[in-house]
């Protein structure tokens, strides 16, 4: 390990290195606080799982309502780290256009910038959707996609 972190910092100023690991005692410090201020509601990985989870339930309450789209389900899993069976909420949602249309383009007319599933060896009727995006991203995207209804004669 002592080579390998030797062989990967060359380069790496030491500023740089100091400020990562300040950022990894932070988070670490965060979640081995069991009492919290009052203006630190989460530490690092719950704030996480909280964002996703409300951003993936935004995205499947407006897609539930379309029928221009579908998106995976995912079944309930054990996780390690909170001790108990949660859905899966991860960082790219892969979405599906239900008509022979080329999911990619017809979001980007629309002004949603996506990654077509060609990409990744799937098809053009998937596209991978970032949940990663800022606040302001999130909510404008969400404002676009429902803009967008079923396509009547390739329109």
């Amino acid at each position: 390990m002592v080579k390998f972190i030797e062989i990967n910092t060359i380069g790496v100023s030491k500023e740089s290195q100091q400020r990562a690991a300040k950022i990894l005692e932070v988070i670490s410090d965060s979640c081995s606080q069991t009492v919290r201020p009052p203006d630190q509601l989460d530490n690092f990985f719950e704030y996480g799982q909280h964002l996703l989870t409300e951003r993936w339930k935004k995205l499947k309450d407006l897609v539930k309502f379309n029928e221009l789209f579908t998106l995976p389900k995912f079944p309930l899993q054990y996780c390690n780290f909170t001790g108990d069976f949660t859905e899966a909420h991860p960082a790219f949602a892969w979405m599906k256009c239900e008509e022979e249309v080329d999911c990619e383009k017809l979001l980007r007319g629309h002004k949603i910038l996506t990654r077509s599933g060609k990409r990744f060896g799937s098809d053009q009727k998937y596209a991978r959707i970032s949940m990663m995006s800022r606040d302001e991203e999130f909510d404008l995207f969400v404002q676009r996609l429902s803009s967008i209804h079923g396509i009547a004669n390739g329109n």
